[in-house]
């Protein structure tokens, strides 16, 4: 009887496939549509927020941040905490900004002798050596063997300082583009050439920390924020939060973007199903009339929706993926640095295909509602 069944739902699903192929295909169009929007989007939210936080580790390779708008932390503060038993190292480095040929740059004096600690990324030319040598990012737009002019202004500084420095080398660009018009146009000098060009005596404006222990992370940055209370400390955890929170926003968009494509495809399934239905009531009718069970007709109706919806999902997940990839190849193109792998993970097959099963349960419910609860006389009825 259970075998009998089956063969009532198998072959009444396969009959109408073969009657209404091209409607069936313009549903799963739209399904596999949506459900390639939501994988492509999750695809491309999780390589950028895996670039910007491996980024964020290159611009910013320390646990704990101590900084100071005027330059006034004296060096040998990082010998007092080089000697804490919790920390691993403690670099001290001057940021400022300035103006060169009209754009802001930042200006970060680094010590030579600790200059691979802040992972530069040449693209030409080599690291400084000396005084008055810099490595400038690309988007300053200068090669090296240039001679450029930056103008310094700052009141705590005494007014206006001119800095000279020969671009020895080029480094790439963070988050070139990635973020609109945000540009950190940086330009890296040795620490002391910069203390002496702007008379700033042996003093720093930041100290990057690193904890020996990751746990004792959170109990350092509470240390120092109630020691130094006139300065401004920052954690990798704290940005790292502050770049999910963007994420979670930009999904939170995304999402909508997504819900209008996937309410589209409710939607169509939804029209696509009522009108089968509607054409089909008259074969409702007699197979209720000849003993096959409401159940049967039902369930035929959801192995359709089913199957249509397995194969749009299995296509969206395809499509969406490799979408994400062409997206990438354009970003590229047009010059944002956003050269990040583009990997499969299996979650990504189980949120299009669930989503596709929803999608198109959701768009057939009422018409499978309806042929379960009509009974051959009234259908007859409709059609005399």
């Amino acid at each position: 009887m259970q075998r009998l069944c089956v063969d009532h739902i198998v072959m009444l699903a396969a009959g109408d496939f073969r009657m209404r192929i091209a409607r069936y295909l313009l549903t799963a169009l739209a399904i596999s549509v949506g459900v390639a929007l939501v994988v492509a989007l999750a695809t491309v939210s999780d390589a950028a927020r895996s670039y910007v936080e491996q980024t964020l580790y290159k611009v910013y390779p320390a646990d704990v941040m101590l900084y100071s708008e005027s330059i006034n932390i004296p060096q040998r503060l990082l010998d007092v905490l080089r000697k804490s038993p919790s920390i691993e190292s403690a670099e001290g480095i001057i940021i400022t900004t300035g103006l060169y040929n009209g754009k802001v740059v930042s200006i970060v004096g680094i010590p030579l002798k600790d200059v691979d600690y802040f992972a530069i990324d040449l693209i030409s030319g080599r690291l400084p050596v000396s005084g008055g040598e810099a490595v400038v990012e690309e988007s300053v737009e200068a090669r090296p063997g240039d001679e450029i002019t930056i103008k310094v202004y700052s009141g705590a500084l005494g007014g206006e300082r001119t800095l000279r420095v020969k671009v020895v080398g080029v480094m790439r660009s963070f988050l070139k583009g990635f973020i609109g018009a945000f540009r950190l146009n940086l330009v890296v000098v040795p620490l002391d050439w910069l203390q002496q060009n702007l008379d700033t005596g042996p003093f720093v404006n930041t100290v990057l920390i690193t904890a020996r222990n990751k746990a004792e992370v959170k109990a350092l940055y509470a240390t120092l924020k109630e020691t130094f209370k006139d300065a401004q400390v920052f954690s990798q955890e704290n940005l790292l939060e502050t770049v999910n929170q963007v994420f979670n926003a930009l999904n939170a968009v995304f999402s909508v973007i997504s819900g209008a494509a996937l309410a589209t495809a409710a939607i169509t399934t939804f029209a696509v199903m009522s009108i089968t239905t509607r054409e089909r009531l008259r074969e409702f009718g007699l197979l209720k009339a000849i003993g096959i069970s409401s159940r049967d007709i039902t369930l035929s109706v959801a192995a359709e929706v089913m199957a249509i919806a397995l194969a749009a999902g299995a296509v969206g997940v395809v499509a969406g993926f490799y979408g994400a990839s062409f997206v990438k190849q354009i970003l590229v193109g047009m010059g944002i640095n956003f050269d990040m792998p583009i990997t499969f993970r299996p979650i990504y097959a189980t949120i299009g295909l669930a989503t596709a099963i929803v999608v198109a349960a959701v768009g057939a419910l009422v018409p499978m509602y309806r042929v379960a609860k009509l009974r051959p006389l009234e259908i007859l009825r409709l059609w005399q």
